[in-house]
Order: C-alpha cells, then structure tokens, then sequence
C-alpha cells in the first residue's frame, strides 16, 4: 500500500487516522520529503526482512563479546609485550570510555544525519579499523588511539541496535537473546584464545586472534549495509514523527480529542541531548546500566589476571574460569529473557530478583576466595553469569517503557552509550586498585560486590517510584 505525496502524515477525518497503515504494523510505503519508503512490521513473524535484520544484529553482538573478552583475556600477554603495569594498560579502557561518551553526546546527531543504517555501519568500520592495526602490534599509543575508536564503535552498535530492537514485538525475548550472544562471543573467546596461543605446533601470537575480529567486523559492515538499506535518515526522521504522533493521539484520545491538530504535530518528535541530560530518569537509568556494566566486564575480565597472579591458578584453567562465567551469562541472557515476560509482573520487579541474587552470588565469590575449592567456584561463577546476564536487557526494555516517546532515541541510546562506558570505566577503576599497592588485586572481589549493592539500591528506588505506574507484563 502506498500513501501518496505526504510530508508529515495526515489527519484527515476518514479513515481515523489509527487505522492508518502507519499505525497498524503492517509493510507499507509512504512517500516522506520526496524520498519514498518502506516501513516494514515491527513484528518479526511477518517480515523475512526483519528476520534477517535480527540476525545481523545478533552477529554484531558475537563479535562485541569476542572483542572485550579478547582484551580481557590477553591482559598478561599485552603487559608482557608492552613491559607495562596495571594501570598503563588500563588505560586501554579509559580511551575506549571515551569513545563511548563521544558517540553518546552526538547520538541524536548521528541518527538524524545517517539514519539507522549509517550509524550502524559507521560503528562497524570503526571497530573493523581497530582491530586491523591491533593485528600489526603497534606501539602503544597507536593502540591507545584505535581502542578510542573501538570505543566509537561499540557505542554507535549499541546505541542503535538496543534502541531498534526494543520497538519491536517480543522485545524483552529479542533483547535476551541479543545479549546473550553478546555472552555467546565472550564464552568463545578466552578458551579460543588459551587453545591458538598454548598449542604445541604453530602457537598463535596475541595479534594474530584480531585478525579474526576484524573478518568479523568486515563480514558485519556488508549485511548491515544490505539488510538496513531501508533505515535512511528520512526513514529514521519519519518513524520519530509516527512514535510523537501516535502518542500525542493517545493522549487526545483521554481528553475524547479524536485527531492530532496541526500544532501538534509541529512539536519536536526528539528532545535534544541538552533536553534529555536535564532528565533525571534518563541519568538514572545510564548511571544504573554504567554501574551493571562495568561489574558485569570488571568480574569478566579481571578474573583471569586474578586467578593467576593472586591464586597462583594456571593461565588455562584462569581462562576456563572466566569461559564458565561468560557461557552462564549467555544461558540466563536467552532463558531468564523469557522468563521475565511468564513469570514477573513487569521488568522491574524480575530485574530487582536478578540484581538481588547477582548480590547474593558475588557475596559468595567473596567468601570463596578464602578457600583453595574449584569446583565450587566454577558452580558459583555459572550461577553467577546465569542471573548477572539478564540484567541489560531488562533495563533496557524497563528504560523504554518508563521515558517519553521524545526521549526514547536519545534517552535510549544515550544510556546504551553511557552504560556501555562502563565496560571501559570501571575495569580501569580496578586496575588502578590493583596498581595501588600489592595486595591491591586482592581487593577485587570486595569490589564486585560492591558494585552489585549499589546496584541493588538503586534499582530499588527504581522499582519503588515506577511499579505503580508501570504496565503489566501481557503473559
């Protein structure tokens, strides 16, 4: 279906304009500022073209945890390279922060000016680019600079595909699953890693592996540019519109306003970064996302360096204890997903009950650390990944639900962003604890469950001034 020369969608009084076909979640084309698009379902069991969109997002996510677990995980070999201590080498993280806040404070640009599609292929170059140079083992600096643009990169992905795919039918599944691949590249790497370097015939250098990251980030940049080749800058302005329109009709709809008026509709579909940094659930939702993060890559990361230095473990049985933490993220990413949509109200008391017993296992790694056990910490770090992954895509879908239809783009993607910065902030805020003094690694896992207590706090608050106007979970 076509609708024909329509600048700013119409309002006429036949049909209502809620049976338009904007509205109902059917593919259809419209013509928009002289360009003609094609809108598709937000429900992928009608759309092969969604389907395969989905797809390359979940490819993006396998390669974001490849790519920080493969950084985690050649820690050592990196400061044996480099003759650098604890906290040069965190500032591997410091940089990549940056770049995530860098991306986070022009996000409503970049959408605006490269439309979804754009966005998305700009952070995959962007990662692509870090780890081609990476694989050359340039001098320090040099790295330094290409993790600011992995920064980049893995903020304008995550920005963009977390705020995409929590629009769509089945969000708090398609998010579970997303993340969860995330685990599924961040379980594959240590191991993988462990296995080419160690073996006895033709070892692999620590470079060689971001050869593989960048095939990966290469094969990513061509099925985005593909399967998004729709999601055009006019495309993203006019789904913006639709989102303000369709919620300015509900509201009219209380006040028994049939349509939306001209003025209405001239009213800004996006609040602007400055509008959105004023919004006190906007900041505490990245503040919350940037806390879960960093914890959830601090615990990820630092394991390995903190098995084999201060427990005197193996560097392959480190690895394999870091691999257990990861796949248990990965499998409470995909079930637990589900599990919040049949069995929780809503997605803020389930993530209250993942936060709390994330706590209850971190305080359990702590006393653990006392004792010479494996096989019981191995159990404890799967429990531990099983109810810590869950955490990001319900804040996500929660984020979603409670802000505006305004700052649902920049809101979103500013929290994806800044959340995402602490993958990068806080590793670095412990390394600089390890560097601190001797036993300053030793501190790590007091600091883990640290940062899940204050989690648990403020997602109490959370759940507190929101249930009551939070929307029941359909199932």
């Amino acid at each position: 279906m076509s609708i024909e020369n329509q600048d700013i969608p119409s309002s006429s009084n036949s049909p209502p304009i809620l049976e338009e076909p904007q509205f109902q979640n059917i593919v259809h084309e419209v013509e928009f500022e002289g360009e003609v698009l094609v809108i598709d379902s937000t429900n992928w069991r009608n759309s092969t073209l969604l389907k395969l969109q989905i797809l390359s997002g979940f490819s993006v996510f396998i390669l974001f945890g490849l790519a920080e677990q493969t950084l985690g995980t050649l820690l050592p070999k990196l400061q044996d390279y480099y003759k650098i201590n604890d906290l040069h080498i965190s500032f591997v993280f410091l940089v990549s922060t940056s770049g995530y806040l860098t991306l986070a404070a022009i996000n409503n640009i970049t959408h605006d000016a490269l439309g979804i599609r754009g966005v998305a292929i700009l952070g995959s170059v962007a990662m692509t680019i870090c780890y081609l140079v990476v694989s050359t083992k340039p001098p320090f600096i040099s790295l330094l600079l290409v993790y600011f643009l992995n920064g980049i990169g893995f903020g304008s992905l995550d920005a963009s595909l977390n705020t995409w795919m929590g629009n769509l039918h089945d969000s708090n599944q398609l998010l579970g699953i997303l993340h969860g691949c995330y685990g599924i590249g961040s379980l594959v790497s240590p191991s993988l890693i462990t296995y080419l370097l160690e073996r006895k015939k033709n070892p692999w250098h620590w470079n060689d592996y971001y050869i593989i990251l960048a095939i990966v980030g290469g094969f990513n940049i061509i099925i985005i540019a593909y399967l998004f080749r729709y999601e055009t800058p006019k495309k993203y302005k006019y789904t913006s519109i639709m989102k303000h329109q369709k919620e300015t009709i509900q509201l009219s709809n209380l006040k028994d306003d049939d349509q939306i008026t001209e003025t209405e509709i001239e009213i800004p579909h996006n609040a602007s970064i400055k509008e959105a940094l004023k919004s006190k659930i906007v900041w505490a939702f990245s503040l919350i996302l940037f806390i879960y993060v960093g914890g959830e890559m601090s615990t990820g990361q630092w394991l390995v360096s903190y098995y084999l230095r201060i427990k005197d473990w193996t560097y392959k049985s480190s690895s394999h204890l870091s691999t257990t933490f990861w796949t248990g993220l990965t499998v409470g990413r995909i079930l637990l997903g589900f599990a919040t949509v049949h069995f929780f109200n809503n997605e803020l008391t389930a993530n209250l009950i993942y936060i709390l017993t994330s706590f209850i296992g971190s305080f359990a790694f702590w006393l653990l650390t006392y004792t010479n056990v494996v096989i019981p910490i191995f159990i404890l770090m799967f429990f531990l990944g099983c109810v810590v992954g869950p955490i990001f895509p319900t804040t996500i879908v929660a984020s979603v639900n409670v802000l505006p239809a305004k700052y649902q783009t920049i809101g979103v993607g500013f929290i994806c962003a800044f959340g995402g910065a602490g993958a990068a902030g806080i590793p670095f805020l412990v390394g600089l604890i390890a560097e601190s003094s001797d036993s300053g690694l030793k501190m790590f896992p007091i600091f883990v469950m640290i940062i899940f207590g204050i989690l648990l706090i403020m997602w109490a608050f959370i759940t507190k001034y929101y249930s009551k106007s939070y929307k029941v979970n359909r199932l």
